[in-house]
């Protein structure tokens, strides 16, 4: 099994992410649904997606970036026109893909996917698949095995036909040639910038220019309006905090599911150490003894032997044991999710021609359970455990108590911090924008709420929000300040800065123009020029972005070429390309890079391409109300 999960690495990382991650299942009942109806958001070639399947894939998206950006999300800005629109298309492209794969008659065996399943060491228990596990996994993500399973072998069908074409977009080699000979070509310049700065001292600012500035430009300088707030935030954690557990109720948790394990855990570890005294003493029984011990049925029967891997092929902690290796060299006992092993480094490959450097191992695996340990080292993880196992119901109804005491008492928060014993929080002072500063208030439902004008009269509690996984929020006004203009004697000294900025930036231009006209007239327009360096297309040296684009765009026909460009927030540079650097001929490693890189742009294009002929193809009806309808 350690075999075929090394061999598959990147397809079970794939399947590993349908487990860990929430997703919206939509598969094969799709394709039993007859015509639309109104509860429906889209028809797609006669099959349906309905109302119910985009809310659940709203929220999957929802999961997905709050883990990504903890606090700092707002679940109203996917709730946009555009954000809707943007998913609703992502389910259609998705639904076209599948009934084209079904068409093509990619399938999956249904060998094949038990095969997969088992394979995944999430579903595992001491090296080979277990059922319970495999049924309380699904469970915990609200799945059953036929839902999981439809899904999957739908993935791994797109997965075929996204393969398939891949596989048809081909580049030529003398493309290859022609963008390796743009990208690698060199261009020897010297410049002279004229910066803003220089002409600084000459502008002379009349004395009511802030004034104007000021009068005409009122909306620069307008301060939001702006609240301050007080609120409390009720979560699982909080309410876990007020829960007890028992020392004999830890232990008989601990008994009852951990023990077992611990000490099968133990006795294999146990044993992987007798093994590896053995073979200390004979280092020359490793094949003998892990054919007779070994419990990897992909590996033990050839001597352990794994053959030739790169690096990061194989699970992190073994990987990392077998690349500090000498060759002949044997690892002390390295542990990871399958078990306890014992690596011997048979082979290296040196890195060559790009490709990197391979070793060449043989181990003896002995399976243990993961993640066993001693009571107190999981004392405060069992805990937490059954603490949560208990909130289950408990939040739902403290929920609840929370929600009516913020409408019901809506003069003060004080009721529900006592009730739950939470602290009330006071925030700094929020706009009417989402903004990451504004911590677990950065939620623009709570904020529109805020500003709410009852909110601000009457400075009542706001109705309560969502406030991430398991948590409620409810927050009141207690200050107010309305939209305002900064005062003009607050901002002077900033618009005479930016006044004199632009005049500066002004005259640098009109110098630079200058010197430029004679420079294309053949005079020497008295410059210094700096030293000659040679720039490659990405910049290096430091060249000004806006020097860059010129400098590569311009006719290089007939040498010098000279040019002046106006260089945004510094002045106007004047450059000389003295010569064309033609790039070097590329190495094999070179061709290749550039020809995986050519062929992914062609195959997004094709993919593309693709994606527009079947949409063509199809009839796609979208009921643009349902689509409308906020939380869908």
């Amino acid at each position: 099994m350690f075999d075929l999960i090394h061999k598959h690495k990147m397809l079970v990382r794939a399947m590993l992410a349908l487990i860990v991650l929430p997703f919206a299942f939509w598969g094969i009942d799709s394709y039993q649904r007859g015509a639309s109806t109104p509860q429906d958001l889209a028809e797609v070639a006669g099959q349906t997606i309905t109302l119910q399947e985009f809310a659940q894939a709203q929220r999957d998206q929802q999961e997905r970036l709050r883990s990504l950006l903890g606090r700092n999300f707002d679940a109203a800005l996917l709730d946009s026109p555009e954000q809707r629109a943007e998913l609703l298309d992502g389910l259609i492209q998705q639904r076209l893909l599948a009934l084209k794969a079904v068409k093509s008659k990619l399938v999956v065996t249904d060998e094949q996917l038990r095969e997969m399943i088992a394979g995944l060491p999430a579903f595992q228990e001491n090296g080979r698949f277990s059922k319970a596990r495999y049924d309380q996994l699904l469970r915990a993500q609200g799945l059953n095995d036929v839902a999981f399973e439809a899904r999957l072998r739908q993935d791994v069908e797109l997965q075929q036909l996204n393969g398939a074409l891949a596989d048809a977009s081909l580049v030529a080699k003398t493309q290859v040639g022609r963008m390796l000979a743009i990208q690698g070509q060199q261009r020897e310049i010297s410049e002279v910038v004229l910066s803003d700065e220089q002409f600084a001292g000459e502008v002379k600012l009349a004395p009511d220019a802030a004034k104007t500035y000021y009068d005409g430009h009122q909306a620069e300088f307008q301060l939001p309006e702006q609240v301050r707030a007080e609120y409390v935030l009720l979560s699982a954690d909080a309410l876990a905090a007020l829960e007890t557990v028992g020392e004999a109720e830890l232990h008989t948790w601990y008994d009852s599911n951990m023990r077992a394990k611990f000490e099968e855990r133990a006795a294999a570890k146990k044993k992987a150490e007798d093994l590896l005294a053995q073979l200390r003493a004979a280092p020359d029984k490793f094949a003998d003894l892990a054919k007779q011990h070994s419990q990897d049925p992909g590996s033990k029967d050839n001597g352990g032997d794994l053959g030739f891997f790169a690096r990061g092929a194989i699970v992190k902690p073994f990987d990392e044991a077998a690349f500090k290796l000498k060759q002949g060299q044997m690892s002390g006992i390295v542990d990871t999710d399958f078990g306890f092993h014992i690596i011997k480094l048979t082979g290296i490959k040196p890195a060559k021609d790009g490709e990197p450097e391979q070793r060449q191992a043989s181990h003896i695996l002995i399976n243990a359970p993961a993640a066993a340990k001693d009571f107190q080292a999981m004392r405060a993880d069992i805990e937490k455990e059954l603490k949560k196992q208990r909130l289950g119901k408990k939040f739902a109804e403290a929920a609840e108590t929370f929600t009516n005491l913020a409408y019901e008492q809506p003069d003060s928060l004080q009721p529900i911090a006592e009730k739950f014993k939470l602290k009330i929080q006071q925030s700094a002072w929020l706009t009417r924008k989402a903004d990451a500063a504004a911590g677990v208030l950065n939620n623009q439902k709570l904020l529109d709420a805020l500003f709410a004008p009852d909110s601000l009269k009457s400075k009542h509690n706001t109705e309560v929000v969502d406030g991430g996984p398991d948590t409620l929020l409810v927050a009141r006004a207690i200050e107010h300040k309305p939209a305002a203009v900064r005062p003009l004697d607050e901002v002077r000294a900033e618009i005479a800065k930016r006044l004199i900025k632009q005049e500066s930036m002004a005259l640098a231009a009109k110098r630079g123009a200058a010197k430029y006209a004679e420079l294309q007239q053949g005079k020497d327009a008295g410059l210094t020029w700096g030293p000659a360096k040679a720039i490659w297309r990405d910049g290096k040296p430091a060249v000004h972005p806006d020097a860059l684009k010129a400098i590569f765009r311009a006719d290089t026909g007939k040498l010098p070429v000279y040019l002046g460009v106006e260089l945004r927030d510094r002045g106007y540079g004047l450059y000389r390309i003295s010569r064309v650097i033609d790039a070097p001929p590329a190495d094999e490693a070179s061709e290749k890079s550039m020809r995986e890189q050519l062929a992914r742009q062609t195959a997004q294009q094709d993919y593309t391409a693709y994606l527009a002929g079947l949409r063509a193809a199809a009839r796609i009806e979208i009921n643009k109300a349902n689509l409308e309808k906020k939380g869908g």
